[in-house]
C-alpha cells in the first residue's frame, strides 16, 4: 500500500516524542510484525488486519497482553541466566504492582506529553525506517487495504493537484472509522498514485485532543503524520506552509452514522473554511462512498450519547461489523476526490476573515459536496445538518 519513504524523506528530522512512547512504538510493531510473519502464508493477514483497524480503539489490551507473553517468553529466561531464580523472585512475584506502576506511568505520560503539538517533523515516523520489525509491521497494515478496497475516483479524467499548492483537504463522512484519512498517511497509497508528491510533503491530519492522552491509542496516532487538532496548532501547521487533512464531521457525525446513507454534520462547520480564508489554502473535498456502510449502528441511548459529545467531546457509537464483531463488511469504498474550492488570497496571511466572507464560501462548498455526491451515486440518500 505504502512505498519506501525516498532519501529526501528520511533526511527530515521526526518531531520528538518521549523516550516511553517510543519504546511503546517498537513493543507493539514488534506484535504486528510477529502477526504479519505468522499470518501472510496464510491468506488470512488482510482479514485479520481489518479486524484491527475495526478495533483500533480497543486494541491495547490484546498488545499489551502479548508484550507481557513476549516478556515471559523472550527476557524471563534471559534475567533468569544472568541471575538465577531473579526473575520469579522480582518481576513474577509482584507482576500486578509492576503492571500497574507501568499503566499508571503511561497515564502520566500521556496526560503531560504534549508531541502532537509539535508541527515541524510530524511526518509518519514508520515508513522511513529501515528496521526489518517496522517494516514487518507495516506490511500487516497494510494487508487491510486488501480487504477494505478504495479506489480513486477523481472530479474529471487527468485531474491534476499542483503539489506546491496548499490545500485543507475535507474527508466526508466520518463513519464509524473515517477509512478514507488513510489515504493520505504516506507515499504509495491510491491517492498519491494519482496526486503524486502531496503525501509525505508537509501533510498533516488533525485529530481529537484525547486520542493522544490515551495510552495504546497515542502510540498509532504519533506514529503517523497527525497533530492535535487545537486551532492554535492548526494555524501553526498552516504558517508553516503545510497542508492538513480533516473529517470536518467528528465524533458527532460518528455518531450518527447509518447503513445506505450519508450523514454530514457540515452546515455549522466554520472552522475549516476559515482556516481556508485565513491563508488562502485550496479546499479539496474528500467523499468516501461506501465508508458508512463498513459497520451496524444502532440508535439506542443516543441523546445521552449525543449529550456527551457535545458535553465532554465524547464518542460513544454502538455498532458491529461481520459476525458481530469489530471486522468491517467487506465492502469497497470509492473515494471521490472533488474539484478544489479556490478561495481569495487574503490580504494579510492569518488575519481572521469576514464572517459573510465565511458563511458564503461554506455555501459553496455544500453545494459542490451536493453535487459531487449527486453526480457519482445512485439512489443513495445524502443529509447535511
Amino acid at each position: 500500500m505504502c512505498a519506501p519513504a525516498d532519501a529526501a524523506t528520511k533526511q527530515q528530522p521526526l518531531r520528538p516524542i518521549p523516550l516511553l512512547t517510543q519504546i511503546n512504538i517498537y513493543l507493539i510493531n514488534v506484535v504486528f510484525a510477529a502477526l504479519h510473519i505468522i499470518l501472510e502464508p496464510t491468506g488470512i493477514e488482510p482479514v485479520v488486519s481489518a479486524f484491527a483497524v475495526g478495533n483500533l480503539f480497543g486494541l491495547i489490551i490484546p498488545c499489551f497482553g502479548v508484550i507481557a507473553l513476549l516478556v515471559h517468553v523472550i527476557v524471563g529466561p534471559i534475567l533468569n541466566l544472568l541471575l538465577p531464580g531473579a526473575y520469579e523472585t522480582y518481576v513474577l512475584e509482584y507482576k500486578w504492582q509492576w503492571a500497574g506502576a507501568l499503566f499508571l506511568v503511561n497515564v502520566v505520560v500521556g496526560l503531560l506529553d504534549n508531541s502532537h503539538h509539535n508541527v515541524a517533523g510530524a511526518n509518519n515516523r514508520l515508513k522511513s525506517s529501515n528496521n526489518p520489525i517496522i517494516q514487518a509491521s507495516n506490511k500487516f497494515w497494510e494487508s487491510s487495504f486488501e480487504y477494505v478496497q478504495m479506489n480513486i475516483k477523481p472530479w474529471k479524467e487527468g485531474a491534476t493537484l499542483p503539489p506546491d499548492r496548499q490545500y485543507i483537504f475535507a474527508c466526508h463522512p466520518h463513519g464509524i472509522h473515517c477509512m478514507p484519512l488513510a489515504i493520505f498517511h504516506c507515499k504509495g497509497t491510491p491517492f498519491d498514485k494519482v496526486f503524486p508528491g502531496i503525501c509525505e510533503n508537509k501533510l498533516s491530519g488533525l485529530a481529537a485532543s484525547v486520542v493522544f492522552r490515551l495510552p495504546g491509542v497515542r502510540e498509532f496516532f504519533l506514529s503517523m503524520p497527525y497533530i492535535d487538532a487545537s486551532r492554535h496548532v492548526v494555524e501553526r501547521a498552516l504558517k508553516a506552509d503545510r497542508s492538513i487533512f480533516v473529517c470536518t464531521g467528528s465524533g458527532e457525525e460518528s455518531l450518527l452514522t447509518k447503513q445506505g446513507e450519508d450523514t454530514l454534520v457540515l452546515s455549522r462547520r466554520k472552522g475549516f473554511i476559515r482556516l481556508a480564508l485565513s491563508y488562502g489554502c485550496d479546499v479539496v473535498p474528500i467523499f468516501g462512498v461506501g465508508n458508512s456502510d463498513l459497520f451496524k449502528t444502532y440508535s439506542w441511548g443516543m441523546g445521552v450519547r449525543m449529550w456527551l459529545q457535545k458535553r465532554a467531546h465524547v464518542s460513544i457509537p454502538i455498532f458491529h461489523g461481520k459476525y458481530f464483531t469489530p471486522l468491517p463488511y467487506k465492502k469497497p469504498v470509492t473515494v471521490l476526490v472533488g474539484e478544489p474550492l479556490t478561495v481569495p488570497v487574503p490580504k494579510v496571511r492569518g488575519e481572521r476573515p469576514d464572517e459573510e466572507l465565511v458563511e458564503k464560501y461554506l455555501k459553496i462548498y455544500i453545494e459542490r459536496v451536493k453535487e459531487l455526491h449527486k453526480t457519482n451515486t445512485t439512489g443513495r440518500k445524502l443529509h447535511i445538518i
